[in-house]
């Protein structure tokens, strides 16, 4: 089947292929799945993806300017690049699943509930972000940065290297386990003696 003549895909099974490159422009995907394939520097706009899920694929640096996600699962993928915010729509139901996030941009977006768990978060930019009970338990974090995001309930149960500030971000209920729980005492410039 040749992807590239399809406006809609509902209820596919989408392997290995290599649409790095190429445009998937205005095509509507539906209870999809894609297993290994590769959307580097793919022209993904306009297009919407509803109730896919995505393993083992590779999105770095796609052009997604007014594409839609809903209700999205990314298991053990690589996301490099992305600028959440060019979506169309600024509520996000996406989960990322032993993922490697890298550079990618969630400023302004709504995630309530999504989980990024055992994911790899480097260098990714959370501002004015809503991540009301989200899951980030057992990510590790490099380079992240948080500023004014709402972490009611989150849960970063055995996180690592993650730095937020609980001065400018909300932390209420949030759960955080020792000894990574030093990080959010960091900012205050103090000294903690054993």
């Amino acid at each position: 089947m040749d992807l590239l003549e399809y406006e809609e895909l509902s209820g596919e099974a989408i392997r290995q292929r290599d649409f790095s490159g190429q445009s998937l422009r205005d095509r509507q995907f539906s209870a999809c799945e894609f297993e290994g394939c590769n959307f580097t520097e793919t022209d993904l706009s306009n297009s919407s993806f509803e109730d896919c899920v995505f393993v083992d694929c590779n999105f770095s640096n796609p052009i997604t300017k007014r594409m839609r996600l809903i209700d999205l699962k990314f298991k053990g993928c690589k996301l490099a690049g992305l600028n959440f915010y060019t979506c169309e729509q600024l509520t996000l139901s996406i989960d990322f699943l032993d993922c490697r996030l890298l550079s990618c941009n969630f400023t302004d977006i709504k995630m309530k509930g999504s989980k990024f768990t055992g994911s790899q978060i480097s260098e990714c930019y959370f501002q004015n972000t809503f991540l009301v009970g989200a899951d980030f338990t057992n990510a590790s974090f490099n380079g992240t940065l948080f500023h004014a995001c709402d972490l009611r309930n989150a849960s970063f149960y055995h996180a690592t290297g993650y730095a937020l500030d609980p001065r400018n971000n909300n932390v209420k209920k949030a759960i955080f386990s020792v000894p990574d729980l030093m990080a959010l005492i960091e900012c205050f410039d103090i000294v903690v003696k054993a």
